[in-house]
């Protein structure tokens, strides 16, 4: 059975939501970490509205398609062809932001990649619009660590501008706000560049 689905679209943007169900994680006690919920919606939202690609997963996970290398990680590899075999200009990696932080949106991307500065800039300024103005964005670098998320792998070994943004359940939980982000992000990626 497939774990993933993926939308083919004429847009040489790839989003992504690898955490839709709940995965595992590498740890002492080996638990599985938490979904994150209408991480999927959001993707298959802007896909639509932008004919942009886009990638989820479609049920629980054994591995966690964010964290492991690319040898043991067949979500990663997807990723990896479809950015090669589609000439992906940008890569955005959709995630649900833990309810401990006071923010209502937060964007990474990986140290020294000045492009996906960029990106992350630019895209920060499209969705804090409309019903989502003056909303807390933080954009911020990814931890410099012995981890491997999607956006570090995409930016430094395909070499595409890539960013993490992670949303807060809030705003993934109310249609209207939801249906906001969407659409900022989608108003977003319908530039031509």
């Amino acid at each position: 059975m497939q774990k993933t689905n993926m939308i083919k679209g004429s847009n040489k943007i790839l989003l992504s939501a690898p955490h839709v169900h709940i995965h595992r994680r590498p740890n002492l006690f080996n638990k599985y970490k938490l979904s994150e919920v209408k991480t999927d919606d959001i993707v298959i939202g802007i896909c639509n509205e932008s004919d942009s690609f886009g990638i989820y997963t479609t049920q629980k996970m054994e591995y966690d398609p964010n964290f492991h290398k690319i040898e043991d990680n067949s979500y990663k590899r997807e990723v990896e062809n479809i950015i090669k075999g589609n000439k992906i200009e940008k890569f955005i990696d959709i995630h649900g932001l833990k309810d401990t932080f006071n923010i209502d949106i937060a964007i990474y991307y990986k140290t020294r990649f000045r492009k996906s500065v960029k990106l992350a800039q630019d895209l920060a300024k499209y969705i804090d619009d409309n019903e989502l103005e003056g909303i807390n964005i933080q954009i911020l670098r990814l931890q410099d660590n012995d981890q491997e998320t999607l956006t570090e792998f995409v930016a430094s070994k395909l070499r595409v501008p890539a960013i993490q943004v992670e949303v807060a359940r809030y705003i993934r939980e109310d249609k209207e706000l939801l249906d906001n982000l969407i659409k900022n992000i989608s108003q977003y990626c319908n530039l031509k560049s």
